[in-house]
């Protein structure tokens, strides 16, 4: 068995693993340093895509598959349409960052790749990452698979993003190309937080996609059926082509992943709560943590230093107990939301950007009684 020792090693070049690589490999502190990759490339790590919302221009802008400078969002009650400047709404898709950061990485012969499935990390002195066919050893493992008991936990709140889309072209021009979908709420699954989700390529072509934030799954016969209707009702259109499809599952957790950190391992991406929870978006911030990440390393920090901000921690725990508790009256809770306040703010707010007095703003509109039941169950 061939035997290697290493600086860092990251399992798992996902969105997070790939954001860590791509900070190490353009900060000039970590040039000495030995990094191992490992990641066996299973083909659902490929196709997805990863939407974002940035100010102006950002940093991967040249791999974009599409961008929108205006928004939308429905309910059966409100239809409200809102420019985004200064933000822009971006599209990516995973395999293009992940190859972009790949090709770096062979530039610089102190960053190793290696193609295989990690079996077990064990920790003595140095952790010991055994592969099928190989072991490694490394000073410090960034490792990106979920800890088994996150699906044990019974205490946590844990519901789920989960959605089907379709690519999908019609024959009359039916989409605005420069306005993207947030939440269409006009079609529900009753009981549920459901909602139309749409990125619209041209006048004929847009990613239609149906989604749940639940706590439970659903058949695919059951988002098929959705998104026909929605084409048919909303639409007006019987007459499409599928082109592709999208589907995934996203956890939106209270769950404390950083509770599996140890001396030698550092969880990260969804194993470590690199999502957001309270909307399922990633992207932007495993961006932000990964920068953050390395630069602890170097300054000897410990690693979650500055990552997790509990007051917005906390405000997305309200937002999950309300909607698991009350997950029929989702609509009503988004709608207050967009309703009452400005795109730019709700953005910041997500972002984790804004004041304490902007967050009242935003908290004010939210106050019925399941909200507030929500609020004094997580403050006490």
């Amino acid at each position: 068995m061939d035997h290697h020792q290493y600086d860092i090693a990251i399992v798992g070049m996902g969105c997070a693993g790939s954001h860590i690589l791509l900070q190490m490999l353009d900060h000039p502190g970590m040039k000495n340093k030995k990094i191992l990759i490992l990641d066996d490339f299973q083909g659902e790590s490929l196709d997805k895509t990863w939407s974002f919302w940035e100010k102006g221009v950002g940093n991967w802008d040249s791999l974009l598959s599409a961008k929108w400078a205006l928004g939308n969002f429905k309910t059966n009650k409100v239809d409200l349409d809102f420019p985004l400047a200064p933000y822009v709404y971006k599209k990516l898709e995973s395999k293009d960052f992940i190859a972009f950061a790949k090709a770096k990485l062979q530039q610089h012969p102190n960053f190793t790749f290696i193609s295989a499935r990690v079996e077990n990390i064990l920790e003595n002195e140095f952790a010991t990452i055994k592969t099928e066919s190989e072991s490694f050893e490394a000073k410090l493992v960034l490792d990106s698979r979920i800890d088994k008991a996150f699906y044990k936990d019974t205490k946590a709140i844990t519901l789920k993003q989960h959605f089907l889309g379709w690519q999908i072209k019609v024959e009359k021009d039916t989409f605005d190309p420069d306005r993207f979908v947030m939440m269409d709420y006009r079609l529900r699954d009753p009981g549920t937080t459901s909602f139309i989700y749409i990125l619209p390529y041209s006048k004929t072509e847009a990613l239609v996609e149906f989604t749940y934030f639940s706590p439970d799954l659903v058949e695919d016969i059951v988002y098929e059926k959705y998104l026909k209707r929605f084409i048919n009702e909303c639409l007006k259109t019987n007459e499409f082509e599928i082109t592709a499809k999208e589907q995934g599952i996203i956890p939106m957790t209270t769950y404390r992943f950083e509770q599996h950190h140890s001396r030698l391992v550092h969880k990260i991406g969804t194993a470590g709560g690199w999502v957001k929870s309270s909307t399922g978006y990633s992207f932007k911030l495993s961006e932000k943590r990964a920068k953050v990440l390395v630069n602890n390393y170097l300054e000897e920090k410990p690693l979650d230093t500055g990552m997790q901000n509990s007051r917005f921690q906390f405000y997305d725990d309200i937002m999950l107990e309300v909607l698991n508790e009350h997950n029929g009256r989702g609509h009503l809770l988004f709608q207050n939301l967009y309703s009452n306040n400005p795109i730019t703010r709700i953005f910041a707010f997500l972002d984790e950007e804004t004041t304490l007095w902007e967050e009242i703003k935003i908290m004010i509109p939210l106050t019925s009684m399941p909200f507030i039941k929500g609020f004094f169950k997580k403050l006490f």
